[in-house]
């Protein structure tokens, strides 16, 4: 009987040891001398508005965003007050003033009106006459559907991979092959997910340790590794039990590795952490501990994931979305300076992802509710100063109609100007792949030939 580590691990039903251990880190390019970089994504669970995050502060449309908002506007008059970003017409929402700060200071790049796009070119007109045809992504609106349409960049039929999972597997892992270089602290989600290499998942708190068969430090632990041991050789012979030892060994390695980084103290790290407290900033500051080991680690390109919600906000939104982006905001500013102070603010590329945005128009519950097209942020040294790609949908004359001429209903649900996969493939270019290593990530990449690549990104000098 053959049997490789994938199979057996499905055969173990994904337990915690199988889930820990499911990285297959030997399919990758060879190591070259390039410099350091890491990838990081936030996933912002929910759904958030972009429409509040990012507002249009220009004559023309900032009165007919007051209209249209109407008990969710950001106004002027009072302490709910936009940030303006620089000298453009927008603004950020007044909880992001650290990451309006990043922008003065050239960190930050804006991607506007990004979603879920199978191909350029449909119209409003289009979608209303075929809203679930051959153009059109599946189940628009739906949290799960968008969600695993967003992180998978295949947008009809599903799948069992994420662009995340197959940009990492480019890369070599690191300590010796028993690193990932995709490491998730949000667990084996599906951005992170390849056919030939899984995530390293890691908690973003206490301790992360592996114990072999002869494990010594809980005999509990030791137990479970041995009825895992017997279960093996019962149902699949001496091919499984060499497999469950080799993934064994890869994992204890890995946390012997791993473990003294995330348990241990950073002087240039942890200060910058301090006084924070959110599921977001234990998460980035994990990540950082990891970016500042890098060299211990032997590591040349990473990906890392982590996540914040839930901004599923049908009511109550103003305050949920405020007490959300504000830790958004605290979480990714520490991040950014830990990068910063350790000289690797260039190396380090921080970018968003959510569900979709939300309905432009509220609703009755002092809330909105699903939408199609969302704002992105791209943060970090290597982040084109002060750029912003795209542009914040027009709005037309305050009334019972569509909301503006991209609005594919009445309520101020945008149809994208830009596509997921160009969103991703500007990413994997900035880490170094080539077209045709792209377009294996990213298929549906080939529709959007004429515009591949978007100017959030300068390359790493």
């Amino acid at each position: 009987m053959t049997i490789n580590r994938r199979d057996l691990l499905k055969g173990l039903g994904g337990g915690l040891l199988a889930g820990q251990l499911s990285f297959l880190p030997r399919l990758v390019r060879a190591s070259s001398p390039s410099a350091y970089q890491a990838l990081v994504c936030i996933f912002m669970y929910g759904g958030n508005d972009g429409n509040n995050t990012i507002i249009p502060l220009d004559p023309a449309n900032y009165p007919l965003y007051q209209q249209y908002r109407g008990e969710l506007a950001l106004t002027a008059a009072n302490a709910d007050a936009p940030l303006p970003l620089g000298s453009t017409s927008y603004g950020l929402h007044p909880a992001l003033q650290k990451t309006s700060a990043l922008w003065d200071s050239g960190n930050l790049s804006l991607l506007l009106n990004v979603g879920t796009s199978i191909e350029p070119g449909l119209t409003v007109a289009a979608y209303n006459a075929d809203p679930t045809g051959p153009k059109v992504p599946a189940n628009l609106f739906s949290h799960e559907d968008q969600r695993n349409e967003w992180k998978s960049a295949v947008y009809q039929g599903g799948s069992m991979t994420g662009w995340g999972g197959r940009l990492a597997s480019n890369f070599a892992a690191s300590g010796n092959g028993d690193v990932a270089p995709m490491l998730s602290f949000a667990g084996p989600d599906l951005f992170t997910l390849a056919s030939a290499q899984e995530p390293l998942c890691l908690p973003a708190t206490g301790p992360f340790k592996i114990y072999d068969f002869a494990g010594t430090y809980s005999r509990t632990v030791t137990a479970a590794a041995a009825a895992l041991h017997s279960e093996s050789e019962t149902r699949y012979g001496n091919d499984a039990i060499q497999a469950v030892q080799s993934l064994t060994a890869s994992g204890v390695a890995a946390s012997g590795l791993i473990n003294p980084i995330l348990t241990g103290t950073s002087a240039i790290v942890d200060p910058l952490f301090a006084t924070l407290t959110s599921s977001l900033a234990n998460q980035l500051h994990a990540v950082a501990k990891l970016i500042a080991q890098q060299s211990q680690l032997a590591a040349q390109t990473q990906v890392f994931y982590v996540d914040i919600g839930n901004f599923d906000t049908h009511h109550d939104q103003l305050f949920t979305q405020n007490l959300l982006l504000a830790e958004f905001d605290d979480a990714v500013s520490a991040f950014y300076a830990a990068t910063a102070a350790l000289g690797l603010a260039k190396n380090v590329t921080t970018f968003t992802m959510s569900d979709f945005s939300r309905t432009y128009r509220p609703n009755e519950t002092g809330g909105t509710d699903h939408a199609w097209g969302n704002h992105q942020f791209v943060i970090g040294g290597s982040a084109r100063a002060r750029t912003i790609v795209g542009r914040l949908p027009s709005l037309n004359p305050f009334g019972t109609g569509p909301v503006g001429p991209l609005d594919v209903a009445t309520e101020g649900r945008w149809l994208p100007d830009f596509s997921v996969d160009q969103y991703a493939a500007t990413l994997a270019n900035w880490v170094g792949l080539s077209h045709s290593e792209t377009l294996a990530i990213l298929p549906n990449l080939a529709n959007f030939a004429s515009n591949p690549i978007l100017g959030l990104l300068n390359p790493l000098a």
